[in-house]
This record gives C-alpha cells, sequence and structure tokens, in this order.
C-alpha cells in the first residue's frame, strides 16, 4: 500500500475519531445540563409546607427592590429571615463571581412551615457546573470563626452546621445539583425525608393539581395554602377538626411606588373554608367611601348574598369555641335568623378614631343595610325585648352620650343588645362581656361594641366628614377590580398603634414583618368569576412627613 494513502487513511480516521470524541464530550455536557435545568426543587419541598416563593432571577429581583421608593427611604422589603441573610451579603457574593450569578443560582425557592415564626424556614438554590464548590467557599468565608463548623451524618446524608456572627446557626444540605439552608437542623433533615421517600410537595396532590410554574414577566410567585375547617362533624355546633387544605398562586410585581400580588385559587373541596364560602357570594361593586368617617385607617367590605354560609363560618372561628351559656347559643340563633331576613347585599366593617384624642381605644362599627326597614326594627325590638335574662350574666357597659362632641347624633337611638357573640362573629373582635349596641341609621343597621362608636359613626357622616375618592384609600381602589366578593383596606402605620385585639385582625406575616410593612396602605380583596377565586394584594407606599430618604 502506498505511503500517500496510509497518510490519507490515517488521517481520515482521527478526524472520524476526534469528531466521535466531540461529539461523546459535547453529549455527556449537554446532558449534564439538562439534568442541572430539569432539576426540580419542589422535588426535595417537605409537603408540609404553609407557603413558597419562587424566583428564577434572584439577580433581578434583588435590583427591583433597590429601585422601590421605601428602599431609597430606608425599609427593605424581606420576604424572610433567610432572604435578609441572603441579601446581607448577596452583593458581596456577586463580587466573587464577576461574571454574575449562574443560571441555576438565579432560581431560588423559600419554603414556610409551621410554627409560623421567623426561623421555621428554608431557602433552596439549583446549583450550576462549579457552583457547589464556590457556595462552600462562600458560607466558609462569612461563618463565625467563634466555633467551629460542624458535620452531621443524617441517614446518610451529611448535614453542615455553621456559626452565625449574630449567635444562629445555618444547616446547610449541599448537593451537586441544589443547596439547601434553614436555621433549623430539623427542617433539613425534612428535606432529605423529602428527597429520598419521593414524599415531597410536589407529589401532594393537592399542589400538584394547581403547579404552573413561575409565570414570565413577574419578579417571584407565590404559592399559599389555606387552612380548611372540617365541618362533617359537629358537637354542640363547633368545628371539631382544622386541616390544611386549598392553595393560591400568587405573581409578584415590584414598582417604585407599590407591590403587587395577583392570584389564582381553582382547587374546590367539600370542606368549609374562606375562599369556599367566597364561591359561594355573589359580587359587589364600587368604593364604600362615603360610608367611612374621614378618620378610618380599617375597613372591610363583603357580600352578604349567603348570609348562612358567611355565618357558619365564622361560627368555625377559634373564639366561637367558648363555652357559652345555652341561652347565649340561642340568642346566636336568633340573630342569624334575624340576618337572613333582614339583611342587604353587604357587610360595612370599619376602625376610625373618635374625636376625643385621649382615648387610645378606636371605633368599631358594623353596617349592614336592610331589605325591609319598618319590619326590621320591629323584629329588632321583639329580639331586645322579649328575651328573657341569663342570671349572673355581667353588668352592662355604661353608655353616657357625649353630645357635646357629637351633636348631629343626638336624634340617633341606640339599643343596648342583650348578650350575644353576634359582634365577635362578624368581626373577630372579641368583648369578654359579649354585650353590644345597635342602632337604625339610614336605612342600614349599625353594631358596635360601645355606644360611644355609634356617635361617632353618625355623627362623621351627618357632617359629611367622609373618605373621598381621592384618599389613598380611594387610590388603592382604582388598582383593583371594581366588582368584588370582599376587599380589606389598612392604614398599617395607624393599625400597628392599636390594641392587640384590633391588630390582630391584619393576617400575621404582615404583623410578623410590621417594621417594613408599616410604611404601606395594604389592600387585599377577593373576586370570584365563574367558580374561580382571583385574591389580589396592593401595598401602596405611604411615605409619613416623617421618613426621609437614606443618604
Amino acid at each position: 500500500m502506498r505511503l500517500r494513502l496510509l497518510i490519507r487513511i490515517a488521517v481520515i480516521v482521527s478526524i472520524v475519531l476526534l469528531c466521535t470524541g466531540l461529539g461523546i464530550y459535547s453529549f455527556l455536557q449537554l446532558d449534564a445540563v439538562n439534568r442541572q435545568k430539569d432539576f426540580n426543587l419542589y422535588a426535595v419541598v417537605p409537603q408540609d409546607a404553609l407557603a413558597v416563593l419562587e424566583t428564577d432571577r434572584l439577580a433581578e429581583l434583588m435590583d427591583d427592590i433597590g429601585r422601590m421608593e421605601c428602599s431609597k427611604d430606608g425599609h427593605f422589603l424581606y420576604f424572610s429571615e433567610l432572604f435578609v441573610c441572603l441579601k446581607q451579603y448577596f452583593y458581596t457574593l456577586m463580587d466573587d463571581t464577576p461574571h454574575g450569578l449562574s443560571r441555576q443560582m438565579n432560581k431560588v425557592l423559600i419554603s414556610f412551615h409551621e410554627p409560623d415564626t421567623p426561623m421555621n424556614q428554608v431557602m433552596y438554590c439549583t446549583l450550576g457546573a462549579g457552583d457547589a464548590e464556590l457556595v462552600e467557599t462562600f458560607i466558609r468565608k462569612y461563618s463565625s470563626s467563634s466555633y467551629p463548623s460542624k458535620r452531621i451524618d443524617y441517614k446518610g446524608e451529611e448535614i453542615r452546621i455553621y456559626p452565625m456572627s449574630d449567635g444562629r446557626f445555618l444547616a446547610v444540605y449541599l448537593t451537586p445539583d441544589f443547596l439547601a439552608f434553614s436555621f433549623q437542623k430539623r427542617l433539613i433533615e425534612q428535606v432529605i425525608d423529602a428527597a429520598r421517600s419521593k414524599r415531597s410537595l410536589m407529589e401532594l396532590p393537592s399542589f400538584k393539581r394547581m403547579y404552573t410554574g413561575k409565570h414570565a414577566n413577574v419578579s417571584a410567585t407565590i404559592y399559599l395554602r389555606m387552612k380548611s375547617v372540617d365541618m362533617g362533624k359537629r358537637t354542640d355546633g363547633l368545628h371539631v377538626q382544622t386541616r390544611l387544605g386549598n392553595w393560591a398562586e400568587f405573581d409578584l410585581k415590584l414598582d417604585e411606588e407599590a407591590i403587587y400580588c395577583s392570584g389564582v385559587s381553582q382547587n374546590t373541596d367539600s370542606v368549609t373554608n374562606f375562599v369556599n364560602v367566597l364561591r359561594k357570594l355573589g359580587p359587589i361593586e364600587g368604593f364604600c367611601g362615603e360610608q367611612l368617617p374621614a378618620s378610618t385607617f380599617f375597613y372591610t367590605c363583603c357580600s352578604l348574598s349567603d348570609v348562612k354560609a358567611m355565618l357558619d363560618f365564622a361560627a368555625s372561628q377559634e373564639y366561637a369555641k367558648a363555652d357559652y351559656p345555652e341561652v347565649v347559643k340561642k340568642r346566636d340563633g336568633e340573630w342569624f335568623a334575624y340576618l337572613s331576613e333582614f339583611a342587604g347585599d353587604r357587610m360595612l366593617f370599619c376602625l376610625f378614631q373618635s374625636k376625643d384624642t385621649a382615648d387610645n381605644k378606636p371605633c368599631a362599627v358594623v353596617a349592614i343595610p336592610l331589605k325591609d326597614v319598618r319590619k326590621a326594627e320591629g323584629a329588632l325590638q321583639d329580639l331586645i325585648y322579649s328575651v328573657p335574662r341569663e342570671g349572673g350574666e355581667p353588668m352592662p357597659p355604661k353608655f353616657v352620650p357625649d353630645y357635646a362632641r357629637y351633636p348631629r347624633a343626638r336624634w340617633n337611638r341606640k339599643y343596648l343588645l342583650p348578650r350575644s357573640t353576634l359582634l365577635p362573629q362578624l368581626t373577630g373582635i372579641t368583648e369578654s362581656s359579649l354585650y353590644a349596641y345597635a342602632s337604625l341609621y339610614k336605612d342600614t343597621l349599625l353594631l358596635a361594641p360601645d355606644g360611644r362608636s355609634l356617635s361617632a359613626y353618625v355623627d362623621a357622616l351627618e357632617e359629611g366628614s367622609v373618605l373621598p375618592p381621592a384618599s389613598i384609600y380611594g387610590e388603592g381602589m382604582r388598582n383593583l377590580s371594581q366588582a368584588y366578593n370582599l376587599v380589606m383596606m389598612v392604614d398599617m402605620e395607624e393599625m400597628l398603634e392599636q390594641p392587640e385585639a384590633y391588630v390582630r385582625l391584619v393576617p400575621n406575616f404582615f404583623f410578623r414583618q410590621h417594621e417594613f410593612f408599616r410604611h404601606f396602605m395594604l389592600a387585599i380583596q377577593f373576586t370570584c368569576v365563574e367558580g374561580v377565586i382571583y385574591p389580589n394584594i396592593v401595598l401602596l407606599y405611604n411615605r409619613k412627613p416623617t421618613d426621609e430618604p437614606m443618604e
């Protein structure tokens, strides 16, 4: 065989082998990328999670937060204590990665667990090639040197415990595919159990049916779990079981002046929970500012198209479990029958400040329009005067009319109602004596825990001192649907200064992060369309004169 032919054959074979090698290498690299791309962090989230926050562009989320006006004033948005920890060192981590975070490291989850405290959270992050070494070096660099780190074996997996400079300890589970860390070692153990047993959140039917993945053009997606009340078995009218139920999905968007959370809840089941009750209600419309005193700092307005469903749900709450006398329970039933017959299409509940600046207790009023005022007033008097005495009941509160301060309420007649749990069930405010006051004003039934609140409310409306559409509450409604089943609005700054019985009307998450949320007006709205609930949350930055921009 000629030498030239041998050389030609050798060259061809070499090229073929080289191409084959490159092909195999590219295939292996592509396979590794695909495995990393396809890794689902929800496959390691424990099934008992109460909520999950997801973002696949962590760096952009941090930048979006930095551009907000509240951030410029020194009030930074924190989702969790772990997020605070991450933010503290985030830009230092970015300095260690001059080309930016890998696509995988921009994918982050935070899961929240019971009991609902800042410590019971887990943060997860997917990892690309070389990311595990970067994370390990970074954690060692910034953990406290006061105590050495520890390595603990859990079912053949390694959990690393790093001391933090603030005295807490960070439990870290590091794999080639993902990172999980928490201030609670037991939660990291649950993450390992979820991964090994294949019993993760993604395998939970109620979550799997709802989950669609993070949507485009949003900063983050939040999945929130509702609590359901099993009403199938009842003892003395009280529910006997509470369990975790439906999920709601929220898209998070940020701009300079506001935070928007647009949600959807499609799951349905047979148990009684807040979302399923809302599905039974018809819509109401408009901003009810003309019925709210100008000093209002909290109000809710909800549909009453199905009074029974609302009252049944109210009866399932914690304050309904108390051992009240039978006469009080009987009176509750009579009140429910009264409202079922005469209540109109909605109920308004508001908290507002009285004219007496020395009074540290806000005024509280429930307003329910009536269908037939004449018959409703007669039935109300029958309900008041035909009730037998309990015997041994506490003394009713005294009401001394203050006509000098509230002259326009002089002619408004007020009734002291026999004891019942009606007001606590409608408002969530518990008064130990269970007494309440009522009055009729312009075809509307007014209920309040004291007579002063009724006088202050009627006087404000008669004077025309009400919330104008141009108020921050009206601005909040312009960011929401004009037709809704329920809306709640609250000035967090004022609300957080109130006694505990009133502050707890705000969802616990906002109260727990009160140092941030106190600078916002909070609006929460639920709208039902063809059986699907759309919850929406808007936080409008409410800069006060004392809020000076940070240098």
